[in-house]
């Protein structure tokens, strides 16, 4: 729009002549385009004649000429359209005759017609290699040069002829700038074909002072147009705005209007201006605007992430190290196991703040995926009660569970997902309640081939305020009250609304503040086909008389030293391997039956080195039980390691109790 403003101020302006504006759009085409040289030429004969130029130390003049044949012009011409080089000698025309007489790399012009006659071309260029030109720079130089045309035909330049000429109409048309006029001594109305276009009403259409304001939409856009048009007539004051219309079709678009007053004898006789359809450039502006706003929001987040986990983090780290430093001087033993419960429970909880921020962060980027299997429902809520219950009794709370659910209910669904769901209620009904009971009561109901499932966790705690209530389910948001002591990330409750909602459930939630609250859960699930009962027991197993050749593959020690004492443990022992390289050169000198493997390691990761295992038949999998050990534990991850040949997935961090199911998983697989 700044360029067609400039453009249209140049040869609109009657107060300088035709030769003068020619060279204020050639200075103008100059520093648009960033180029040296700007020449209007006439071509007569196959002679080529500076008639207008702009050059550095007027090192053309003119009046020179030149064989058109030897111009880069003879190229625009022959193309009978704008043209550019912008490194010439990279080109099709580096041998010709042009760049080897004058070596200009940067080159654009367009012919001049006057009628159907070609009279001769503008053109900018510059000896150095310039960036490619733009379909507009395109448009600039044909759109000069159409003016050239109009204007030598013509021989006049004035704005009310500039309105009716060629090039005015191309201008409109090509930037869908359209122009009116409003002559107040005659009040006539004038609109030009792209105004009419912008809007949308006939080509034949007669607009008038009366219905023109009706265009304006009602309230904010109409006062201000009414305003501008009034301080222009009384005080010659130019507009340039962005307002609203409803076009004639009913369409509601953005246009930047500007306007300016004529006056004679003292009185204001004409208003001149334009219109331009700008619909796209606010809606895109109001678009980065709304980009912008969610941006800081997310950083808003991150930060208060950031601040919250730093300081819940503290705590576990600082039972973990605070346990583990003075388990270094203690010398009971009876102490000593408590420490380590205290350092183990305070893992625990890292462990659960760590994957609150990683469930968070993938709701948070759409990466959450569901990981359906087929399983027991009852089993389930069975196991949380007996987790709890101890959990309840050590705070003299009463725990009620009524579970209404068949014991042959098989389900399909994220198993992991729906305990988390649960737990996680479980877990505020136990901090936030000191005194009298938690209830848990499900039931489950088959409807077809689907299972409606009715979760409900009730508790006598402290409940919640009715302002609270509203942000419940807000990321980051806690309750700040003197009964409220605990802390915690705020991401639980969040988390479970979101995992509610991709599951295609409900939650509702009531509340009073001293006297406690109910969750209540409805979740759509699908019913799942029976797995065999054959599955071993790990602790049936003796693991030392088990004839197994052992290879670690990690390339961190410390996980090294943690598997190899989880492995003394069971009375096992291992090799080691660094990383994918050092392990295929250990298995080409061993027969391993068993094989963990980390995912990622450098030099070469787990996987590769897993595909290669297998591809080589250096570990066949009749041979060799491969099982990834891998912080990722994301469904696209599992699938990799099963592609590469891996036959069991054990996320980190480790505990005993998965390497014992993982080799009894390898026992079974071989009938070891």
């Amino acid at each position: 729009m700044n360029f067609l403003r400039q453009f249209h101020d140049i040869v609109s302006n009657q107060e300088i002549d035709f030769s003068d504006k020619v060279i204020k759009l050639l200075e103008f085409g100059l520093d648009v385009f960033d180029l040296e040289f700007g020449i209007v030429s006439r071509v007569d004969n196959k002679l080529y004649t500076v008639i207008h130029v702009v050059a550095p130390d007027d090192a053309i003049a003119v009046g020179t000429q030149f064989d058109i044949e030897g111009t880069y012009c003879t190229h625009t011409l022959e193309a009978n359209k704008a043209l550019s080089f912008h490194h010439a000698s990279k080109s099709h025309i580096a041998q010709h005759p042009c760049y080897v007489n004058f070596q200009l790399e940067s080159y654009i012009g367009a012919p001049i017609y006057v009628g159907k006659k070609v009279f001769g071309t503008v053109n900018f260029s510059a000896p150095n290699v310039s960036e490619p030109f733009s379909e507009e720079s395109h448009d600039y130089v044909e759109l000069f040069a159409q003016w050239l045309g109009n204007e030598l035909a013509r021989n006049a330049s004035s704005e009310r002829l500039l309105k009716k000429n060629y090039m005015l109409a191309q201008v409109e048309e090509v930037a869908r700038i359209g122009s009116w006029e409003l002559d107040l001594l005659a009040s006539k109305l004038y609109w030009s074909k792209q105004t009419k276009a912008i809007h949308e009403v006939p080509a034949d259409y007669s607009p008038n002072l009366e219905t023109a304001i009706e265009f304006y939409k009602e309230g904010e856009s109409r006062d201000a147009i009414q305003q501008v048009v009034q301080e222009a007539i009384e005080q010659g004051k130019d507009w340039n705005i962005e307002i609203q219309l409803i076009t004639a079709k009913g369409n509601p678009i953005w246009v930047s209007t500007y306007g300016e007053a004529e006056f004679e004898n003292g009185q204001c006789s004409r208003l001149i201006g334009t219109f331009q359809d700008v619909t796209k450039e606010v809606l895109l502006r109001e678009e980065l605007k709304k980009q912008k706003a969610d941006a800081e929001r997310t950083l808003e987040d991150r930060s208060i992430l950031l601040a919250k986990i730093s300081h819940e983090l503290r705590t576990p780290l600082n039972g973990i190290t605070g346990m583990l430093t003075t388990l270094l001087y203690e010398k009971s033993e009876q102490k000593r196991e408590e420490k380590l419960k205290v350092a183990l429970r305070s893992a625990d909880i890292l462990l659960n703040i760590i994957n609150e921020v990683l469930d968070f962060s993938k709701i948070n980027h759409g990466e959450l995926k569901l990981e359906p299997s087929h399983f027991l429902l009852k089993t389930i809520f069975v196991d949380l009660a007996s987790l709890y219950l101890p959990l309840y009794q050590e705070k003299n709370l009463n725990f009620d569970v009524d579970i209404d659910i068949s014991d042959e209910c098989w389900i399909y669904c994220d198993n992991t997902r729906l305990t988390q769901i649960a737990s996680n209620l479980l877990s505020n009904a136990l901090k936030f309640t000191e005194q009298g009971e938690i209830k848990l009561k499900v039931s489950a109901k088959h409807h077809n081939s689907d299972v409606s499932l009715h979760l409900q966790v009730s508790d006598t705690g402290i409940g919640m305020t009715e302002s609270f209530m509203k942000s419940l389910f807000s990321p980051f948001t806690q309750e700040v009250t003197k009964e409220r002591k605990q802390g915690g990330t705020g991401l639980g409750l969040a988390i479970v609304k979101e995992l509610i909602d991709y599951m295609g459930g409900t939650i509702q939630v009531s509340s009073e503040y001293q006297k406690g609250s109910c969750f209540d859960i409805q979740l759509p699930l699908k019913l799942g086909q029976p797995q065999s009962h054959d599955a071993l027991l790990a602790s049936d197993i003796d693991f030392s008389t088990l004839p197994l050749s052992i290879l670690v593959v990690d390339d961190n020690q410390i996980n090294r030293f943690v598997l190899k004492a989880h492995l003394e443990k069971l009375g096992l022992t291992a090799d080691y391997a660094c990383d994918g390289i050092d392990a295929i050169n250990k298995c080409k000198q061993n027969n391993y039956n068993l094989i963990f493997m980390d995912c990622v390691m450098p030099e070469m990761d787990g996987i590769e080195a897993t595909r290669i295992l297998r591809d080589e038949q250096i570990c066949p999998t009749d041979k060799t039980y491969i099982i990834a050990l891998t912080a990722n534990t994301s469904a696209d991850d599992k699938a990799a390691c099963k592609q590469a040949g891996m036959d069991l997935f054990v996320s980190k961090p480790v505990k005993n109790t998965a390497i014992e199911q993982a080799i009894a998983t390898a026992k079974e697989h071989f009938s070891m």
